[in-house]
């Protein structure tokens, strides 16, 4: 124990200081996008993962596009289901037979070639909830957002990005919740232990004793969860460990397992190999979201050089994006880091150039490239939902080592011009302050007087030899 405290005191303390300084606000923009889980849909399927499905097919049926000309109906593949939930096609194969079951959810191939759509019985669901919270039954107006929220209550949000990195969708529910309280509660200046009763979280996301004992396993082993009993009588508390998080969120593996190693006090929580050893994850994928093929393949028909061929498959399928997160625009002057090794796009508030340093750790000569690229596409608009997110799509393509820079030399021709311009502007400047300086000198103000008495001189004899010449 004393060793691996020892080793992860050793790690660079450019991370450890970037972890303690404020890992809340570096955290929230590499989260991505999220989705809006509603716990209601919990009881009427008795299946989280149908609910999840259920949910985004809410949001796609209200949001698709042309959903009003196709009858509702929507085209999503297993691909996408999983991109944008974190559902393996097993998984997603069960909850849309419970949705079957139910009579929620049709699906249906269309098309040629014929690929699998899917619609909502928005009829059949108004009714069931309706008749859960005891309101009136009646054809539900899904373009009223105040129906919509009084049959489908409160949301939370889920981050798919956590499934990925927590070993599956309820351990990836369980933190989205975890992390939203924690955020809660470090506004109010309170300590980032939350409660962690059973009933509890049943309540707030839906899970049974048994899905949150997995769950909690699962995240216990990957080093993000810490439990200890609390108060008189004494009752579970957990926070999450928000260093070895961000380690995770930016793919730093050296760092997570450093972090992940270290055993809790015996009165803070329960160490992390007290979880079963033999339970395997849920979700058997690489930590990292983003898709290993470049962005720019997911449209074939468009050319490279547009503006969004960098967009992810998801912003595509049918309609709008996910459910973006709302981050306010900024006109914050470009950030240099120390020594002015980069430059970031100007739109970028503080707290994404803090995440995107940490994304940027291990990319080397190619950084500045990446954020040039990625300041030629917030300038012509080609990134519809957080800087950040496309950064690491971005990344991940130069990672694989399909990063073609597009509109990115464009964006450091200008900075160069700017640069050499603010130079030669510079360079004026200095002269005009040298002859400045040298004209205020009492040698240059005397030899100036000199001239000036010498030039005076030569005019009178000038004169005078004219009146002569003038004279009969």
């Amino acid at each position: 124990m004393a060793e691996d405290l020892r080793l992860a005191d050793e790690e660079p303390r450019g991370l450890a200081a970037g972890l303690d300084a404020a890992p809340l606000s570096v955290i929230w923009p590499l989260l991505g996008r999220h989705i809006a889980f509603h716990r209601r849909l919990v009881d009427l399927t008795s299946s989280v993962k149908a609910a999840l499905l259920l949910s985004q097919s809410v949001y796609w049926t209200r949001h698709g596009r042309d959903i009003a000309q196709t009858g509702g109906w929507f085209h999503k593949t297993t691909e996408q289901w999983e991109m944008e939930t974190g559902l393996s096609a097993k998984e997603q194969a069960s909850a849309r037979e419970v949705l079957r079951g139910l009579a929620l959810l049709e699906d249906q191939r269309m098309g040629i070639p014929a690929r699998l759509h899917f619609r909502l019985n928005v009829d059949e669901l108004g009714m069931r909830l309706a008749d859960r919270i005891a309101s009136h039954a009646h054809a539900a107006d899904w373009s009223d957002r105040v129906v919509l929220a009084e049959l489908l209550g409160p949301s939370v949000a889920f981050h798919r990005t956590l499934a990925g990195i927590a070993g599956g969708v309820h351990a990836g529910l369980m933190l989205s919740r975890a992390l939203h309280l924690t955020r809660l509660q470090a506004r109010h200046r309170l300590e980032h232990w939350i409660s962690s009763s059973a009933a509890r979280w049943f309540e707030e996301i839906g899970l049974t004793r048994r899905e949150q004992e997995t769950a909690r396993r699962d995240l216990v082993r990957t080093g993000l969860w810490e439990e200890c009993l609390r108060g008189i009588p004494p009752s579970l508390v957990a926070r999450i460990r928000l260093d070895c998080l961000l380690a995770l969120l930016t793919d730093d593996a050296s760092a997570a397992r450093s972090l992940g190693s270290r055993i809790a006090e015996p009165d803070r929580g329960v160490a992390a190999d007290k979880g079963s050893p033999n339970v395997e994850s849920r979700l058997r994928q690489p930590r990292s979201l983003v898709s290993p093929k470049p962005p720019d393949q997911f449209r074939p028909i468009r050319q490279h050089g547009s503006a969004e061929s960098a967009v992810l498959l998801m912003n595509h399928s049918t309609g709008e994006s996910l459910q973006p997160q709302h981050t306010a625009s900024s006109a914050n002057p470009p950030d240099t880091e120390a020594g002015g090794e980069l430059i970031f796009p100007e739109q970028m508030l503080p707290d994404e150039r803090q995440a995107a340093r940490l994304l940027l750790r291990r990319c080397g000569d190619q950084a500045q490239c990446l954020l040039d690229e990625l300041a030629g596409r917030l300038q012509v608009r080609g990134v519809r939902l957080s800087p950040v997110a496309y950064l690491r799509g971005l990344i991940a393509r130069a990672a694989a080592g399909s990063f073609v820079p597009e509109l990115g030399p464009r964006v450091a021709a200008e900075r160069e011009q700017r640069q050499k311009e603010a130079l030669r502007r510079r360079e004026r400047e200095a002269e005009e302050q040298r002859l400045a300086a040298e004209r205020a000198t009492p040698e240059y103000q005397a030899k100036a007087l000199a001239q000036r008495q010498k030039v005076r001189q030569m005019i009178d004899e000038l004169k005078a030899r004219m009146g002569t010449n003038r004279r009969p």
